[in-house]
């Protein structure tokens, strides 16, 4: 197996493995589209590219535009054909961060978004975003939303 630090992958690859190391909720459970993979993932390279976070998306500010889409779907292929990601055929919801085959997940298929691999290297690649002044605040508002919707989830009952 290869051991890849975050220098040795794209911008691209470094955001997509940093936001899925951020633990967040799925959209469709947290009844909010700002927090697919997608979407955070598309605003944090925006925020990289240009110090704006709106570059990829729509008008509406949520949905993704889809030349970012197939870029991120690029991305996706390239880093799982490495061993960093599984990616998950479309429909089928992972848990973030992890990849157990049988594991009982949420069925209301809330975001489709690849199983990390390579937990350390996407922890480094997190640690990169926080790094970045410009991505730091948005980055550890939606980490810090996510643990409060988290906690409601729970407390409803979610993953029971």
């Amino acid at each position: 197996m290869d051991i890849f630090r975050p220098e040795d992958l794209t911008s691209d690859e470094q955001a997509i493995l940093g936001v899925l190391c951020v633990g967040l909720p799925p959209a469709r459970a947290a009844e909010d589209e700002h927090f697919r993979v997608d979407h955070v993932t598309a605003v944090v390279c925006s925020l990289f590219e240009t110090g704006e976070s709106t570059a990829y998306l729509d008008k509406d500010e949520i949905t993704v535009l889809p030349v970012f889409r197939n870029r991120l779907r690029e991305v996706i292929s390239s880093l799982a054909g490495r061993g960093i990601l599984a990616d998950q055929p479309p429909g089928m919801p992972a848990p973030p961060g992890s990849f157990e085959a049988g594991l009982a997940i949420d069925l209301v298929n809330p975001d489709e978004h690849p199983a990390v691999l390579d937990r350390v290297l996407a922890q480094q690649c997190m640690e990169v975003l926080l790094r970045n002044s410009v991505i730091y605040p948005y980055l550890m508002e939606r980490y810090s939303a996510s643990g409060e919707i988290w906690r409601k989830l729970r407390e409803q009952g979610y993953g029971d």
